[in-house]
Parts: C-alpha cells; sequence; structure tokens
C-alpha cells in the first residue's frame, strides 16, 4: 500500500481532493474527493474515474491550466480555479521528499469550498459522551441545518432539541452553534 493513502483519507474526511503525484507526473493515488472533482470538471464516466490511477496526468495537466489565479500564502503558491454556478475550487502542489521508498513525490491537494467537511458523530459521542440523539443534532447543525430543520428531521419540538443542543454546549464546553459546528469541523479529520 502506498504510504500517502492515509493522508488521502484524512484529507477525504476534511472534504478535500488529494492526488499522489510521481516525480515523473504520473498519479500515484487519488481519493475519492479528487475523483468526484475530475468527474464534474470533465464529465468523466465512472469507469474513467476509477480508472485515474496512473492514466490521470492529462486530466491533472488540464486541472491546473484552468487554474487562472495565483494566490500567494506565505511561501507558497495558490492556485484558484473559477467554476460555472460554485465557488472556485483552490489548488496546491506540495513536494513531498520522502514519501515512499520509491522516491519523492507531490501530494496535489483540491480545496473544494463546495465540500463540507465529514462530521464524525463517533468521535463527538466517544469524547464528549453525547447520546446517539445528541450527536445527530449536533452533526445536523454542523452540516448547516437550522435548530428548526433539526428537529423536524428527528420529529421532535424546537423547544426538545433547543434542551439537547443545551445539553451539547455543556459537554462540549461550546457557548454558540458557530463554536459548536467549528469543534465538529476540527474533529473531521478523525478516522470513523
Amino acid at each position: 500500500m502506498l504510504v500517502g493513502m492515509p493522508l488521502l483519507q484524512v484529507l477525504d474526511r476534511l472534504g478535500c481532493g488529494g492526488i499522489i503525484l510521481s516525480t515523473g507526473g504520473q498519479v500515484l493515488a487519488v481519493n475519492s474527493g479528487a475523483q468526484r472533482i475530475l468527474q464534474e470538471t470533465f464529465g468523466l464516466a465512472d469507469p474513467e474515474v476509477e480508472n485515474l490511477d496512473g492514466d490521470g496526468r492529462e486530466f491533472v495537466k488540464r486541472l491546473l491550466r484552468r487554474g487562472r489565479t495565483r494566490i500567494p500564502v506565505d511561501e507558497d503558491s495558490w492556485i484558484l480555479m473559477e467554476r460555472e454556478g460554485k465557488r472556485p475550487l483552490i489548488m496546491n502542489a506540495t513536494p513531498v521528499p520522502v514519501l515512499s521508498a520509491d522516491g519523492p513525490h507531490t501530494v496535489l491537494m483540491l480545496l473544494d469550498l463546495d465540500a463540507a467537511p465529514q462530521a464524525n458523530r463517533l468521535a463527538l459521542e466517544r469524547i464528549f459522551r453525547l447520546t446517539p440523539t445528541e450527536s445527530r443534532l449536533a452533526t445536523m447543525l454542523a452540516n448547516g441545518a437550522t435548530l428548526a430543520e433539526a428537529a423536524e428531521a428527528q420529529d421532535v419540538s424546537v423547544a426538545t432539541a433547543r434542551t439537547q443542543l443545551k445539553a451539547i454546549f455543556a459537554k462540549t464546553h461550546t457557548h454558540r452553534q458557530a463554536e459548536l459546528v467549528m469543534l465538529i469541523s476540527r474533529l473531521s479529520a478523525l478516522p470513523w
């Protein structure tokens, strides 16, 4: 197994695409986020997306050519790609000197501003001792639902959802929904 696969899995959980390229530019591994981005960008069929390893070099080149604006962040250069009817895609290529016995590689990170990190309900339950009902409510809120929408989806009153939210705040040491959402976003890097 390629050493970079755990990295690609973490990027997936964070809502990012990831592609590991060899020194020569061959695609060594692609996570599902990058497959989705390439599929949407180039209208690829499922079999084409599944066979990107090794053969995806041309798609990566085409993707990089679509980037029009360079955004300097620290000493890195991030590339902004505008998309029709969507938020932009931000790309960054990071050289990794020693990723495996095969030598140096590059990780192309694709930050899709329309994708959200995957909320980790199990981590919420284990770390903060939330009940399954509380973790469901917290993840619904983290995914953008209002308290009323989450209450309706769980078939409880808004007052009951508000009581559950107070318990969530107490257990997670948060005080506002925005703070809770940030906490849940940070936990998305943890495996399920």
